[in-house]
C-alpha cells in the first residue's frame, strides 16, 4: 500500500495515434523535475501525436525526445504536469536477486493506475522479439538482460515502472 500511494500520481497513460491511425495506449513513469517521462519505444512509436493522462485526469499533449528500437526504451516530453506527480527514483537493478519482491503500476486495457505483485523469477534473460510473433522492425531485435518476474502484466502496461520493495524503479514493463 505504501508503495503504491508514493508512486501512483508519477506513473501515466500514454496514447499514441499513429501514422497508420491505429491508436497505441500504454504507461509510463516521471523520470525527472524537467518533464521527461520515460516509456517504451513500441509505445511511442511512429507517433503523429502523444497525449499523457496523469492519475488525477488531466491530460497534456507530448512529444518524443529520443528512443532506442534495442532496448525498447523512449523518453517524452511535457511542458506540464501535476505537482504531486514527482520523478520516482531509480533504484540499481544490479542488486536484484531472484525471489525478491516486485511491482508493476500502469495502466491495462486503458484503466487508471492498476498495481501488480510478483517475485523476480529470473535475471539476464534474453527476450528475441520475434520468437514472440512481434512484426518487423521489433521482430528482428533481441533485448538483452531481462528481468523476468511474474506479477501480472497486460496490454497497457508497457512502459510503467518495475519497483522493488523501496519503490524505486528497477525496470521498465513490457
Amino acid at each position: 500500500v505504501q508503495i503504491y500511494n508514493k508512486t501512483k500520481n508519477s506513473v501515466v497513460l500514454i496514447q499514441n495515434n499513429r501514422l497508420d491511425g491505429s491508436i497505441v495506449e500504454g504507461s509510463g513513469f516521471v523520470y525527472d523535475s524537467q518533464g521527461h517521462i520515460v516509456t517504451n519505444y513500441h509505445v511511442v512509436d511512429s507517433a503523429v501525436s502523444i497525449t499523457v493522462t496523469f492519475l488525477d485526469g488531466n491530460t497534456t499533449s507530448a512529444a518524443l525526445v529520443g528512443g532506442d528500437v534495442y532496448s525498447d526504451l523512449a523518453v517524452i516530453s511535457v511542458g506540464w504536469w501535476p505537482t504531486q506527480s514527482t520523478p520516482l527514483i531509480i533504484g540499481n537493478s544490479t542488486q536484484l536477486m531472484v525471489g525478491e519482491p516486485v511491482y508493476a503500476i500502469g495502466n491495462p486495457f486503458g484503466l487508471s493506475s492498476s498495481m501488480t505483485s510478483g517475485i523476480v523469477s529470473q535475471l539476464g534473460r534474453v527476450l528475441r522479439l520475434g520468437e514472440l510473433g512481434a512484426p518487423a522492425p521489433w521482430g528482428n531485435y533481441s533485448i538483452a538482460d531481462i528481468i523476468q518476474f511474474d506479477a501480472a502484466v497486460n496490454p497497457g502496461n508497457s512502459g510503467g515502472p518495475l519497483l522493488n520493495s523501496f519503490g524505486f524503479v528497477i525496470g521498465v514493463t513490457f
